[in-house]
């Protein structure tokens, strides 16, 4: 009996140190993908990152592509969560979109990294099919969430009737990504936040 309770306490340290190896690849993986691009990132590189042998990283992530993945599903994960639970604290569509923004900013500002993989994502999926293919079921719950966010605010006319529930997502998604980039080309916080603060009125003067 006492050999099994030793064996098993021997066994979660592995199980967290296989989970711990596990994020911090994925964490690696995204900066080399966000700075290097997709074709010139390698097993070797992120291995060297994240303090393991190349030959360890098969482990976890059968393929580069599978890695891919993997940093794409977290920072989805990471940013639909911290969307929604800032929109959710408020009414009206001008404050969710104000909260929205607010919330974006303050992840890529805890992970400098994060922006520029998104901004990256959309041109190694057009250059790699198999990526697009990959990586287009993880986009749901955003796409859902924004959609949500959009016919709620038309059905409870808070826009013209000129603007339809797609159309006010189709803008909202170019001016997220739109500051996404920017915010990732001039790397300029006190820019980037007065862009927020002037997309916040755009839109309250839009709807109003």
């Amino acid at each position: 009996m006492k050999l099994l309770e030793t064996t098993k306490k021997l066994g979660r340290p592995c199980a967290t140190d296989a989970l711990e190896t596990r994020n911090r690849l994925v964490r690696e993986a995204r900066s080399s993908f966000a700075t290097l691009g997709y074709d010139a990132t390698t097993n070797r590189t992120v291995a060297a990152a994240a303090g393991i042998t190349t030959g360890a990283i098969y482990h976890y992530f059968p393929s580069k592509l599978d890695m891919y993945v993997a940093a794409f599903e977290e920072v989805q994960v990471m940013v639909t969560e911290a969307v929604v639970k800032a929109a959710a604290k408020c009414e009206t569509l001008v404050d969710k979109f104000a909260a929205i923004i607010d919330a974006l900013s303050d992840v890529s500002k805890n992970d400098p990294s994060l922006v520029g993989f998104v901004v990256g994502v959309a041109a190694e999926a057009r250059r790699h099919p198999e990526l697009s293919d990959a990586i287009r079921p993880l986009r749901k719950d955003w796409t859902v969430f924004m959609q949500q966010l959009c016919e709620e605010a038309v059905a409870r006319g808070e826009v013209g009737s000129q603007m339809s529930a797609r159309t006010l997502q189709d803008l909202f998604d170019v001016m997220i990504s739109g500051l996404a980039r920017f915010s990732y080309v001039i790397n300029d916080h006190e820019r980037d936040e007065n862009v927020i603060e002037g997309l916040k009125r755009f839109v309250a003067a839009a709807v109003s």
